[in-house]
């Protein structure tokens, strides 16, 4: 079957949900499939369903040149997945990146994780990256983001498998000199990595069937058309699937939740980033996700106008 994705667009009614094919962003409730308006996470809760729904429009629409009632011309992306339940994010998953700060590129005893809040910090392409005021050491992580069809609690690794309903890609921007404040705090995830607009998703969803073999998938990040991130998923000390089965043994996972997966090597080591950077973020088979640093003066200038 010809692959397809899906997608989330800003529109004066709110963010609807778009079925992708050779690049052409098509609304789904304009399509005659019976789909409500409305985005993304709306129709995840059927995902199975959404998929049988949509198979059989796919090669109609690929001989389609624009003139299709649901045809949308100048797409304004969101993110696909603005609202999940859950975003979790996994750390001291690559070798790679472990050997970069110095660590034995080995397993934990216990994988890394912990929940960012979802509702102010996912944001989609484009100059959506505000710098936070609090930091001057700002940088940036590729992860593959997993997006789950189904709900999984305890499950083993076949059972994750099943539960995986397509990829996306995110960007973990971290302040590093957040991360490990004065006194006897520890680690302080939240203003190190939770603060709004630090976990872009983007630009849609690739359903599994179109990804193939999720460990043997390369991922880059460029900033400034330099390469600074250039790594695979075959260097994962915990792979997607065990990812998967041991966060669900801790928290249930539902339709619509994302996972990012961890970072390869190559994230700022001295030069940080600052306003006007662009960032490119691409990994095999899902996409490119393309975003601009702005200061927080720009954001509210370049404020997009409301839709009509």
């Amino acid at each position: 079957m010809r692959p397809f994705s899906f997608a989330s667009i800003a529109t004066a009614s709110g963010d609807q949900a778009t079925l992708v094919v050779d690049g052409r962003h098509y609304r789904l409730d304009k399509l005659g499939l019976g789909l409500a308006p409305g985005g993304l996470r709306g129709l995840m809760d059927d995902w199975d369903g959404l998929l049988a729904k949509v198979e059989p429009v796919i090669e109609r629409l690929a001989g389609d040149h624009g003139e299709d009632a649901a045809f949308v011309a100048a797409p304004r992306l969101v993110a696909p997945l603005r609202f999940p339940n859950k975003l979790v994010c996994v750390g001291a998953v690559y070798s790679d990146h472990l050997a970069q700060f110095g660590l034995p590129p080995e397993r934990w005893d216990r994988m890394p994780m912990f929940l960012r809040p979802p509702t102010t910090s996912i944001v989609g392409p484009g100059p959506t990256i505000v710098i936070p005021p609090t930091t001057e050491q700002f940088d940036w992580e590729i992860e593959l983001a997993v997006v789950i069809g189904r709900r999984l609690t305890q499950g083993d690794e076949a059972a994750a498998r099943q539960a995986i309903a397509g990829y996306s890609i995110g960007i973990d921007f971290s302040c590093r000199d957040l991360l490990h404040p004065e006194g006897r705090g520890g680690v302080d995830l939240v203003r190190a990595k939770a603060q709004d607009g630090m976990a872009p998703l983007g630009p849609g969803v690739v359903p599994a069937q179109f990804v193939g073999d999720v460990q043997k998938l390369a991922l880059k990040l460029w900033v400034n058309d330099r390469l600074r991130q250039d790594g695979t998923t075959a260097n994962m000390l915990f792979p997607v699937a065990e990812q998967i089965a041991t966060i669900s043994q801790y928290i249930t996972l539902e339709p619509g939740d994302v996972v990012f997966t961890g970072s390869p090597a190559g994230s700022a080591e001295g030069d940080y980033l600052k306003p006007g950077d662009q960032i490119r973020a691409e990994i095999e088979h899902v996409g490119v996700l393309d975003l601009e640093i702005v200061s927080p003066a720009d954001a509210v200038a370049r404020r997009q106008p409301e839709l009509v």
